[in-house]
């Protein structure tokens, strides 16, 4: 999970990660750690606040196993300001979103 600290997560972060997540997950996040950046770099271009992408990664892990192509589409049907103030105050609200 070492390419995390390149995105500007903490050991600290990191750690709280891995203690969220079961390790077959952990090995499913480094295992797709190219899609995991490009995701992750998306989620900073429109907004979200490193502690919600934190947050997705702790409590929403499921969301970082979509394509970024899935997320970006999903995004673009809702009033995005909206829904990343949204999620940005309450990173459960991530449920609010279809995806398709």
């Amino acid at each position: 999970m070492e390419f995390l600290h390149d995105l500007g997560f903490s050991d600290l972060d990191i750690e709280e990660i891995e203690k969220y997540n079961y390790p077959y997950i952990l090995d499913n996040i480094v295992l797709n750690q190219e899609k995991i950046i490009d995701i992750v770099k998306y989620l900073f271009e429109i907004g979200l606040e490193k502690r919600t992408i934190k947050e997705i990664f702790m409590y929403q892990m499921s969301f970082m196993f979509k394509t970024k192509d899935e997320i970006q589409k999903s995004f673009d049907e809702y009033e995005m300001d909206s829904i990343i103030k949204s999620l940005n105050f309450d990173v459960n609200n991530i449920e609010l979103i279809d995806f398709i």
